[in-house]
Order: C-alpha cells, then structure tokens, then sequence
C-alpha cells in the first residue's frame, strides 16, 4: 500500500510535474443552452475541436486522461460508477488510485508532495479534489488512507506525528479557516532562509485520526462560508491550500523523514466577457486572474528553463499564491496536477487556455529531497556532547579549586543539554494536549447542535458552490425569531467555527 523503506542516498529526485487532465458531465446551464461535446480522449490524450471549425483539431498528450463526461450511473449509496464493464467512465475511486495514492507514497518515503487542480469556474475541480456527497474527492480519503496506513503499520521503534492547516486565499489575502479569532485576510507571507516562503501565525493542528481532520475540514468550510457572505465572494473565487505535515521517527536509528503534503484547490479562472462579471464580482475576478496569470508565467519560466532555455527571473514573488507554491513548482516537491475542463462548445475558448496551462506545467521539472529532520540531528549531537561530558567529568580528579570549578561548568552544561533534548521531546505532546482539549470543547458543540437539530426547526444557507451550502444554520426557538418587530430584519445564519 505504501513505501515505508529508507533510503541512504539524500540525491535529488528530477521528475517532471505529473499532469491528468479530467473532462466532466455538461452541466445543467450547458444542457439549457443545447451545448455539443468537443472533447475526446484516447488512451492519454486529449483532443478539442474547434466548434467554429469542425476540422481545425489540437491533441495533448499528458499522463493520464480521465472521461467523466458519460458512461456511468449511480448505485444505491448515490456514488457514481461505471455503468457496465465496457464503460470507461473514470470515477472518483480510480482518480484517487492513480493520482491521490500516489501523493501517499511519495510522503511514506520523505519527499514533500503537491496535488493542485487547475480549469476554469464551474469545472469540476473542487469534485475531484473535495468530493460531494458519497462521491468523496481526493482529499478526504488521500487524509484518510493516511491514518489507516499508520495504524497498520505501527511498532515500538516507530512513532508518526500528523499536524493539519487549512488557509484561503482571497484578493490576494490570506485567512487560517482554522482559527476564530483571526479576522479575514489577517496572516502575512514571510521569508526564512531555511523555511522558504511561509503564512506567519498559521494555526498548525496536531491530529490523531482521520475523524479529527474530517472535523477540521468542515470547521473550515464553515468559516469559509461564512467570509464568502461577508465579502460577496463564493469558493470558486478563492484558492484553497490545505498541508499536511507527516513526521516519521524511527528511533532505533534515531532518524526522522518529513514531508509536507500540499492539496490545492486552486480558484476558477474566467473570462469576464463570459462571466458577465461586474462592480465587486469583476474586482475579485481581476485577482483571481492576476493570480492565476503570474502562476502561468511562473509556469512558462520555468518551462522555458527545462528545455535549457536562459531564464533571468521566475516571479515566484509577484502574488501570495506563487509565493507559497515555490517548493511545489520548479522546488522540492513531487507534484501532480488535475486540468479540470468542461466538455462543451460554449467553454472552448476556456478549455483550451487550460489544456495549453496544464501543456506547460508537464514541462516543470522538479528537484525532490528525502527531509530529514535538523531536530533529530541536534539531539544526536545533544547526546553525543553529554557523553563527552560524562567522561570529562569522570576522569576528573577529586580535589582543588580548579577541579570543584571545572566539574561546576561541566554539571551546568549537562544540566542545559537535557533541559534543550527534553523540551524537544516534549513539544509533540504539550501541542497534542493542547489539541485534545480543543476536540472535547468543539465535540460537545457538534453533540449540542446535533440535539437541536432534532428538537427544533431551522433554516440553512445556499451557496453558488453546493460545497458551501447548507453548513450554517438558524433554529427557529420560541422568541429567537424577530423578524418584522427589529429595526433589521436580517436572521444570522451561524454554525461551528463561525
């Protein structure tokens, strides 16, 4: 299922980006308009046609080609399936075989690994990366499988470490979902020499199981609802990163292997003149592009320099989002992205901007490292000092004023060098009960909220995005509804983590 080996070499890995590119159902404004199919697909490549020009035709080719558009029914548990034997109907179980298995693997043996999904608004990207319903996207079960290999594979002389984040980025401001009390657009991206670019004050949750992180998604979602009706914005308007960090300790040979798992998914792009997008929605929509075009030019550069091209600057640092992607593209990552298109005429022009994006972005070539934890080093080095010490200290003699000084010194370092390799120790589970404690409050809320939803009636929201719906609700008590009698005649939809 998974590759837990070592591996003695630290040499880079060159692997170029991994690309699959995914054609959905037409949608329900797409069937209204009597839109015809341009896209087909055999074995790994892509072909569009031009409706303008029945005979003007341009075929990619990329690692893998999904066709999701027909050819599937659903079961009785409301998942979509193949509908026969002969059906290549590609369903949300393969997706995550052939792209989301392998994200697992590659952080089993220590390599960071990205998983981000491209194409424009109303494409099908948050289904394969989130799901709906029982059709479960990569995400939750990439999480998931996650926990279930770490249980299987559990033993004295091994001890794994999980810690969860989830942030947005929305007019190129960042917000944790995860925190209540940082308001919207809060963090900042800064620099270390050793960390890269990375989101200060970011709220790093330590997780024990899948249930937890199944939790803190939905809180997520909650919170995210929530900034979209406070600043008219919907999912498809925001880029969301979600990382997880998976520490492996072998303490047999005092080894750690790191990775970092980055799932992205990425705002849709549009055109205005397509959208129809105005006032607030046309200003987000500018930034959203302008995002998501300094991600293609840092695309294109680093395109052009694997082909050994002379590239004078990649501008990683011209948006938040390519800032925070650096590792995952051109850097220390093995990465993978879905090109999520629509199959009708009426998207063409969009579906081949994206099929052109997703062309260029299989040139990247990547640089992956093992991580080794600098951690574990220190305290090997902490231990091996105190060792010295120790012997120091026994091959002093037991009198004189040089000796009494000498042995004072020699206890004082000791005495700093396990106080530094306890705190080490110890940071994993001061954060783990910290955690724990945050579980038990925010389960009573769920177990609270589940109760009234059984006692009272209540009120939902609706999102344009059918992720987002139907996460913050109002019950209707006796004397909670003043509707008519206040000066405002608003209700407050509100729901856990909002």
């Amino acid at each position: 299922m998974f590759c837990a080996g070592r591996r003695n070499s630290n040499m880079p890995s060159c692997d170029s980006v991994k690309v699959a590119v995914r054609v959905r159902p037409f949608s329900k404004r797409e069937k209204d308009a009597g839109s015809t199919c341009v896209i087909s697909m055999k074995c790994n490549c892509t072909t569009i046609c031009d409706p303008k020009n029945p005979g003007n035709e341009k075929t990619f080719k990329f690692d893998l080609a999904y066709w999701s558009y027909s050819g599937f029914l659903k079961n009785e548990e409301g998942t979509l399936v193949p509908s026969g034997p002969d059906s290549r109907y590609a369903d949300q179980k393969r997706v995550f075989q052939e792209l989301g298995q392998g994200v697992i693997d590659n952080a089993w043996q220590g390599y960071n690994a990205t998983l981000l999904a491209y194409g424009q608004t109303g494409s099908g990207k948050s289904y394969s990366m989130i799901g709906y319903g029982s059709n479960r996207g990569i995400i939750p079960v990439v999480c998931e499988e996650l926990f279930r290999a770490i249980e299987s594979s559990q033993n004295n002389n091994r001890h794994y470490q999980v810690t969860f984040s989830m942030l947005e980025i929305y007019n190129e401001q960042v917000t944790d979902l995860l925190s209540k009390s940082k308001k919207a657009g809060s963090l900042k991206v800064r620099e270390d020499q050793h960390r890269g670019f990375y989101v200060d004050g970011l709220k790093l949750v330590p997780c024990e199981s899948y249930t937890q992180i199944e939790r803190l998604i939905e809180q997520g979602k909650k919170t995210r609802t929530t900034a979209s009706t406070s600043m008219n914005s919907s999912s498809s308007r925001s880029h969301m990163l979600i990382t997880i960090h998976f520490k492996q300790i072998f303490l047999e040979d005092d080894i750690t292997k790191q990775s970092s798992i980055n799932l992205v998914d990425l705002a849709g792009s549009e055109r205005q003149k397509s959208s129809g997008s105005e006032g607030d929605r046309l200003k987000e929509g500018a930034c959203v592009n302008l995002s998501l075009t300094t991600l293609g030019n840092v695309i294109s550069a680093l395109a052009e320099a694997a082909l050994g091209k002379k590239v004078i600057h990649i501008p990683y640092r011209d948006s938040v989002l390519t800032r925070l992607l650096q590792s995952a593209l051109g850097g220390n990552s093995r990465t993978v992205m879905i090109a999520a298109v629509s199959p009708a005429d009426i998207c063409y022009e969009e579906t081949l901007s994206t099929l052109r994006y997703a062309e260029r972005a299989k040139k990247i070539k990547n640089k992956a490292i093992i991580n080794t934890s600098p951690t574990e080093y220190l305290m090997k080095e902490l231990k091996a000092e105190n060792n010295k010490l120790l012997s120091r200290l026994a091959g002093l003699g037991t009198s004189g004023k040089r000796v009494e000084k000498e042995t004072k010194e020699l206890r004082r370092l000791l005495a700093e060098n396990e106080l530094r390799i306890q705190a080490m120790q110890n940071a994993w589970e001061i954060q783990l009960q910290a955690a724990r404690k945050e579980w038990e409050q925010q389960f009573s809320s769920i177990t609270q909220e589940r109760k009234m939803m059984q006692s009272f009636p209540y009120l939902l929201n609706i999102n344009e995005d059918p992720q987002l719906s139907g996460v913050l609700k109002y019950f209707i008590e006796e004397g909670s509804c003043d509707v008519g009698q206040a000066s405002s005649n608003a209700i407050t939809l509100r729901g856990l983590g909002s």
